[in-house]
């Protein structure tokens, strides 16, 4: 990046240039976007970002209206290097960086709308799973992060317990596809996955707790009793035979619960998915240090998309949209 880039939009432009040219392009352009909005703060207060006390960083925080908890981190992250980076150059008239006291998760969460989120990092996936009481329902989420779906949602409901291939690290997923015709693919699990542990604790469920394990006055039961068969996301067992596997429809409703009890009113299966899709693209760029054909090429078989010409059309569309090394430093805390 040049400076003239820079020209007559940073505050203190001569210091902010010397900040930003200590670092690689990419972490430049991170480290601008959060410098430059801060600006007609700077101009507010008439003085540089390096000496903000808390509350005015507060404020730049909550103006700068982060989407997510990990883009919140990179914001604060931001702002936090470069006092630090003041301190040592003499340019602080004090010698305390506000935020190294103050930088948890709870302080960060008080700055992020989660009103528009369609994008999940892997933590955020974490903590919705581990705040849920049922393993049905964590091994949903969990099951749609990782890969699998098909069409009417058929990978997760007809997925039974003798799918699960636990030595080998893997699960084997059937699509039905349409007139009863079906498919099936082997999806190979991160070696860190906790699916499996998941799966097998959804199946070996027998009760499902309503609510989320909360107790509710307006209900007799709070507990309900899951139908008895080989699959692993059975439906209560309430006037239906034991051999018939769960509707479409429990992963609708199941979801939009979540997405009650949480918060996050788009948590739907497509914005599951993709969330899963974009993590695996953060771990390929990690590995490979690159986001090229190949990669895409590996993410394609593990989300079962087709790498036809249309379905590169689709991909070119997910590029666009989301699966692009933007989104990714904006999800996840890279340079």
């Amino acid at each position: 990046m040049s400076n003239k880039i820079y020209e007559d939009t940073l505050y203190n432009q001569a210091q902010k240039l010397r900040y930003l040219n200590n670092h690689n392009a990419n972490t430049r352009s991170i480290y601008y976007r959060v410098l430059i909005r801060a600006s007609s703060l700077e101009e507010e207060y008439g003085k540089d970002l390096y000496n903000f006390n808390i509350v005015e960083i507060e404020q730049l925080l909550s103006f700068l209206n982060p989407k997510t908890l990990s883009s919140c981190k990179v914001a604060t992250s931001t702002i936090q290097r470069y006092i630090r980076w003041a301190i040592e150059q003499g340019l602080r008239t004090d010698n305390t960086n506000p935020l190294d006291a103050m930088v948890d998760k709870d302080f960060m969460n008080k700055f992020i709308d989660q009103s528009n989120e369609l994008l999940f990092s892997k933590e955020d996936i974490d903590n919705i799973t581990g705040r849920l009481t049922n393993f049905i329902d964590a091994a949903l989420v969990q099951s749609i992060f990782e890969g699998a779906l098909g069409k009417g949602y058929s990978e997760i409901l007809n997925l039974q317990f003798n799918d699960i291939d636990e030595a080998n690290n893997q699960i084997t997923l059937t699509n039905s596809i349409e007139d009863g015709q079906t498919t099936t693919r082997i999806l190979k699990l991160r070696d860190d996955s906790n699916l499996i542990t998941l799966l097998k604790k959804a199946f070996e469920q027998k009760t499902y707790y309503k609510n989320n394990g909360n107790p509710s006055p307006n209900n007799k039961s709070d507990e309900i009793k899951l139908v008895d068969n080989n699959y692993i996301f059975r439906s209560a067992a309430l006037n239906i035979k034991h051999e018939d596997k769960a509707h479409p429809h429990m992963v609708l409703r199941k979801l939009k619960l979540m997405s009650e009890w949480f918060g996050y009113p788009y948590l739907t299966a497509i914005n599951l998915r993709n969330s899963g899709m974009l993590y695996e693209l953060y771990r390929l760029y990690m590995t490979y240090d690159e986001i090229e054909k190949e990669q895409y090429d590996i993410l394609c078989d593990k989300y079962n998309v087709n790498k036809s010409k249309v379905g590169y059309y689709i991909v070119s569309r997910y590029k666009n949209e989301f699966l692009n090394l933007q989104t990714l430093k904006q999800i996840y805390d890279i340079e």
